[in-house]
């Protein structure tokens, strides 16, 4: 079985457009990730995974979109509850 490159996968996807399938292979990338380190805050660190994170925030424009996001979630959490 070939060496999975978190790195080289990490590369490679940035022109891509798919969500979905962005976030089943950021699995994959954190999993990686997580055999090599020495703990939580070293997979975060680890450049791949950082690069994944980027290319979600460039396709979703988080940051921007926050507090929308999380007032419309909350609203919704709360409907689904009551």
């Amino acid at each position: 079985m070939p060496h999975y490159n978190r790195h080289k996968i990490a590369l490679e996807i940035q022109d891509a457009c798919n969500l979905r399938a962005l976030a089943r292979e950021f699995v994959k990338i954190v999993d990686a990730a997580d055999a090599e380190s020495t703990g939580t805050e070293a997979t975060w660190a680890d450049a791949a995974v950082r690069l994944f994170v980027s290319k979600f925030e460039s396709l979703c424009y988080s940051s921007d979109n926050f507090s929308k996001a999380y007032d419309e979630c909350v609203a919704k959490a709360e409907k689904t509850n009551a």
